[in-house]
């Protein structure tokens, strides 16, 4: 057989057996390598960094981020210090040591946070909620940076000592475990109680309303008792010495009043 159509035949059976590997800026490529028909693969110790990488049809990549990477979790009826029921939405941000990705996928494999560190962040919070108040739950955000500081400090002791038996190349960069938020039978209990609540103290300022109008009232019905006394009116002339004043008071007013004989009449005028 010509030489050409043999190369021709490697090259094509050589390019269809190959894959390429390209991680993008924020990643690190991990190969895993498996035999074709017999010894030995495993974990290529070497991440590839950047740039184009061919393999064999046998061998795959695992991409890993070497930036801060977030973790959402949510957590659902979370018990406060006074068995309320709260639900969060949490984030825990980790990042993986450059150069170190291999030796994570080798360790702890693909899913090295979900295997290994879900469940011990979440019994972390849970625990951590049920020292507090729903209020301060909800709404202190001194206690919640607490909390958060906390954990954090905990996760990161607890990588370090899974690091001690397997390595286990991550940093915990930040926890944030939210604002608590009522479940809807807790939210439906809490507006409920805020309309009765609401309606008590509307009751309590009508009738604090009520008691100072009656109060100034009375005061006013005093100082009119004392001032009849004073200038010794009988009930009578107070009552027209009032509608006259009344009338005075209104802008335009030009009024004649006659007091006992026509000739104590005397004009009232108000401009």
């Amino acid at each position: 057989m010509n030489k050409g159509i043999i190369l021709a035949i490697a090259s094509v059976l050589t390019f269809s057996s190959c894959h390429s590997v390209s991680p993008n800026a924020d990643e690190e490529a991990v190969l895993v390598k498996k035999p074709w028909f017999f010894g030995h693969g495993g974990v290529d110790m070497t991440p590839i960094k950047s740039g184009l990488t061919w393999c064999a049809w046998s061998t795959h990549g695992v991409s890993f981020k070497i930036v801060p990477e977030k973790h959402e979790v949510f957590l659902d009826d979370l018990f406060s210090d006074d068995n309320t029921p709260l639900d969060f939405h949490s984030v825990i941000v980790t990042q993986v040591i450059a150069g170190k990705s291999p030796v994570l996928l080798s360790n702890y494999g693909e899913k090295w946070f979900e295997t290994n560190l879900y469940n011990y962040f979440c019994n972390l919070v849970r625990d951590h909620i049920s020292q507090h108040s729903p209020f301060d739950l909800m709404s202190n955000r001194e206690v919640l940076n607490t909390i958060d500081q906390k954990i954090a400090k905990q996760m990161q002791d607890y990588v370090n000592t899974l690091s001690k038996t397997k390595e286990m190349p991550i940093i915990i960069k930040d926890v944030i475990i939210g604002k608590a938020t009522p479940n809807k039978e807790q939210l439906a209990e809490m507006n409920r109680t805020a309309k009765v609540v609401q309606a008590k103290q509307t009751q309590e300022r009508e009738y604090e309303v009520q008691v100072a109008r009656e109060k100034a009232e009375r005061q006013k019905a005093v100082a009119d008792k004392a001032y009849m006394d004073e200038m010794r009116l009988a009930p009578a002339q107070f009552i027209q010495l009032k509608w006259v004043e009344t009338v005075a008071s209104k802008p335009d007013a030009n009024i004649d009043v006659l007091v006992g004989p026509a000739e104590n009449m005397w004009n009232i005028k108000r401009k």
